[in-house]
């Protein structure tokens, strides 16, 4: 079996088995979720403030740092899937794992650029989480970003517990009010409505906007 194909039939099975996530509500994760998110950030942000120090030029390398930092920590086929909606009923696996792949970088860019303007920053968890309604298969994770001056700006990160990896996976974050899912949702639908329903212009579009975002981001 080629690499390609071996790849192909991970991924390809990772879309079939989205209702993985909804496990027995009596499974206990082996870490908190509030643990596993605000870990997560403070690896980000850890190399944020290497980038922040000295090496402000180097976009790329940042990129891929990040990268490798999120790469167990977001469940990109979940979200790919809720952005695609209807229309990945209708993919080719090609075009599924295009888009995953197309997906990941603009979603790392977007996260990356982000974590970059709030390097000074402190974030913290809230102290009341308010779990109420919170599962394996979604719980909210409320912590707050605080700058030097004092001034909090609320983020809420969604995550799921994924059995087959053992850890906390964001599936959505809400940012000073924005959601993000959402924002990547209406883009998508948009651009599909403009490219004429053709899936294969769509992503085209969406990789195209994805290097324009690249270039047009400094990180400094």
């Amino acid at each position: 079996m080629s690499v390609m194909r071996s790849v192909s039939v991970v991924l390809i099975g990772a879309w079939l088995s989205l209702s993985a996530t909804a496990m027995a509500e009596t499974f206990t994760p082996s870490q908190s979720a509030e643990q596993s998110v605000i870990d997560g950030v403070e690896q980000v942000l850890s190399v944020v403030e290497k980038y922040n120090n000295g090496n402000a030029g180097d976009r790329q390398a940042y990129l891929n740092e990040v990268a490798e930092v999120l790469e167990p920590l977001i469940g990109y086929t979940v979200i790919v899937s809720r952005i695609m909606g209807d229309t990945l009923q209708n993919a080719t696996n090609e075009q599924k794992l295009r888009f995953l792949e197309v997906f990941k970088r603009s979603m790392i860019n977007t996260y990356a650029g982000g974590l970059y303007n709030f390097g000074a920053f402190e974030v913290r968890l809230v102290e009341d989480q308010d779990n109420d309604g919170d599962t394996v298969r979604n719980t909210r994770v409320r912590l707050e970003a605080v700058s030097p001056q004092g001034q909090r700006y609320p983020m809420v990160q969604s995550v799921y517990y994924s059995q087959s990896s053992d850890g906390w996976k964001m599936q959505n974050v809400i940012f000073n009010g924005i959601n993000l899912g959402v924002t990547f949702k209406t883009q998508f639908d948009q651009i599909y409505r403009e490219q004429g329903g053709d899936l294969d212009a769509t992503i085209d579009e969406w990789e195209r906007i994805t290097a324009e975002s690249f270039e047009a981001n400094q990180f400094q």
